[in-house]
C-alpha cells in the first residue's frame, strides 16, 4: 500500500467517526430536549400557552370570521361603525347564537387591529340598540331577542331573494323633548301657539347601518304619547300608537327627499363622520286635513334599495 492509499484510508476513517460521532451527539440532545420539555410541561404552567392548539385554532377562527363579514368600507363611516358593521353582519349570520359570550373586548382588539376605545364604542353602539348586552364584570352576551318597528310605512328598505320584503328596523329612543320656537316641521303641522314634542331614535337597518330619526307631533293632540316613559318606545312604531291615541287614520301622506350634509347629532347617531353627505327623507302623515306628525330621517350611504312609494 503505497503514500496515498494509506492517505484515502485514513481520511474514510475520519469521516465515519464523525458520522457516528454525530449521530449519537445529535440522539443525546433530542433526549435532552424531550426531557426538558416534558420537565417544563410538568413544571411551569405558563409553557402550555405556547402549545395551546385549542386557542390558536380559535384565533384562527376568528380571524376568518373577520375576513367572512367585513363589508367593504363605505366612504364616510368612522372606524367605529366598520367594526359594528362586521359584528352585527356576524351575530345574523348566526356566528354567535343568542346567549352566546363574545371575546373579551382587549382580545378583540388584538384581532381586528382597532384600538381598544374603536372596540368598545362599536359594542356600545350595538348594546344601545339592543343586539348585544353588556354586564359589569361578566363579558359582553348576544341579546336573546330585539323589538323591530312593526310594518314600517315610510323607512321600507327592500330585502333582496331570501329575504324580508322590507327590512326590520331596531329603533332606540335617544331623546324626547318640548319645542315652542318654530322650524321645518312648523309647515307640516301648523301649530298654533302650543308647543310640538320631537323624538329623537337612532334606528338599525337590519343591524347593517344607523339612519338618525326625528319624529315631530303636537303636545296637545297626543298627550298619552308626550309623556310616556322612553323605554316604553323603545321598538315601538310611533305611527300606529299616535294613531291608536287619536282614533285617526292616515288618509294622505307626503314626502320629499333631498342631498344633505349630515350634522354633528346626526352624523353620531348614524355613525358617520360629520359633514358627510347622505340623504334627507321628509315626511308627513294627514287624516283628511288635520296634520298628524312629521319625520325627517337622516340616511348615510348604503347598498340597500329605499321604497319611497305611499302604497
Amino acid at each position: 500500500m503505497n503514500a496515498a492509499d494509506a492517505a484515502t484510508i485514513e481520511k474514510i476513517n475520519f469521516f465515519t467517526v464523525m458520522r457516528v460521532s454525530l449521530g449519537e451527539l445529535f440522539t443525546v440532545l433530542m433526549l435532552k430536549y424531550y426531557s426538558a420539555i416534558e420537565h417544563m410541561s410538568n413544571m411551569q404552567p405558563w409553557y402550555d400557552t405556547f402549545r395551546c392548539r385549542p386557542e390558536m385554532n380559535q384565533n384562527s377562527v376568528t380571524n376568518q370570521l373577520i375576513d367572512q363579514y367585513a363589508r367593504a368600507v363605505v366612504p364616510g363611516l368612522a372606524k367605529y361603525a366598520q367594526l359594528r358593521e362586521t359584528l352585527s353582519a356576524a351575530i345574523r349570520g348566526g356566528h354567535w347564537k343568542p346567549g352566546s359570550q363574545l371575546p373579551p373586548e382587549r382580545e378583540l382588539a388584538r384581532l381586528t387591529r382597532f384600538s381598544l376605545g374603536t372596540v368598545q364604542r362599536a359594542l356600545r353602539d350595538l348594546a344601545d340598540e339592543g343586539l348585544l348586552v353588556r354586564t359589569q364584570g361578566s363579558g359582553t352576551y348576544v341579546a336573546e331577542g330585539r323589538a323591530s318597528i312593526d310594518a314600517p310605512i315610510y323607512l321600507r328598505f327592500l330585502g333582496k331573494e331570501g329575504e324580508p320584503r322590507f327590512l326590520p328596523l331596531f329603533p332606540k329612543v335617544l331623546t324626547r323633548e318640548r319645542i315652542d320656537e318654530r322650524g321645518p316641521w312648523s309647515e307640516w303641522l301648523h301649530p298654533s301657539g302650543g308647543a310640538v314634542v320631537c323624538i329623537a331614535r337612532r334606528i338599525s337597518v337590519n343591524a347593517e347601518f344607523n339612519l338618525f330619526n326625528r319624529f315631530y307631533f303636537r303636545a296637545d293632540a297626543f298627550p298619552g304619547i308626550a309623556a310616556a316613559p322612553l323605554e316604553t318606545l323603545d321598538g315601538a312604531n310611533l305611527k300606529q300608537l299616535l294613531s291608536g291615541e287619536s282614533n285617526m287614520l292616515v288618509t294622505e301622506m307626503r314626502q320629499r327627499i333631498s342631498f344633505v350634509k349630515f350634522s354633528q347629532v346626526a352624523a353620531g347617531a348614524a355613525g358617520v363622520k360629520s359633514g358627510t353627505g347622505g340623504m334627507l327623507l321628509q315626511s308627513a302623515a294627514f287624516a283628511g286635513r288635520e296634520p298628524l306628525y312629521y319625520l325627517e330621517s337622516f340616511i348615510p350611504p348604503n347598498n340597500r334599495r329605499l321604497d319611497v312609494s305611499a302604497s
